[in-house]
């Protein structure tokens, strides 16, 4: 995969939260499906915070790579651990893990609120993946903003990144759904 491929995937969850919160009526979109289950407006908020707590992570793994020197690879690779949590998380759902109280949403946010939110993000991501092209991103290792005992290359955390969000996303739109046929 390579930059263009992976901007290709930010871009995506972009549009398909556009397209979700576009094609859903405010209560829908707050509502949660049954009581164990995230609201779509919790849904998008969760992948707000995930991205607010790995953006720093990523520029300082950047940072460091250009101290370092760390030339771009003809071709990135994901590492082990990369490519096990990118195939978790990928949608449909296999099993449902706890998060960490810090990355659950404190509330349900209007539609256009959240978009906002999320969009603003995305396009800081979006930055930040072209501004690492002239670092290597296999070679680099970042600890997870998930759990600090984690580590994988750069480019498995952009990819995994991107997992997250379609794993949530089709969360979000699964909600709509449920609610629309309980309706």
């Amino acid at each position: 995969m390579t930059y263009a491929e992976i901007l290709d995937e930010v871009n995506d969850a972009t549009d398909r939260a556009r397209r979700l919160v576009a094609g859903t009526e405010p209560r829908l979109f707050t509502v949660r499906p049954q009581l164990s289950a995230w609201s779509a407006s919790e849904c998008i908020a969760h992948l707000s915070i995930s991205t607010e707590q790995f953006l720093p992570a990523l520029r300082s793994a950047i940072e460091d790579a250009r101290k370092r020197g760390v030339k771009p690879e003809k071709k990135p690779s994901m590492d082990f651990l990369g490519r096990i949590l990118r195939w978790f998380l990928e949608p449909p759902v296999r099993s449902r893990l706890k998060t960490a109280a810090r990355f659950v949403p404190k509330g349900v946010r209007a539609k256009s609120e959240a978009l906002a939110e999320f969009v603003s993000l995305q396009s800081q991501l979006i930055e930040l993946v072209r501004s690492a092209e002239d670092v290597g991103l296999s070679r680099v290792k970042i600890v997870s903003p998930f759990d600090k005992r984690v580590r994988y290359s750069l480019y498995s955390a952009f990819l995994i990144l991107t997992a997250h969000q379609r794993r949530h996303l089709w969360q979000a739109e699964q909600a709509v759904a449920a609610l629309r046929k309980a309706a």
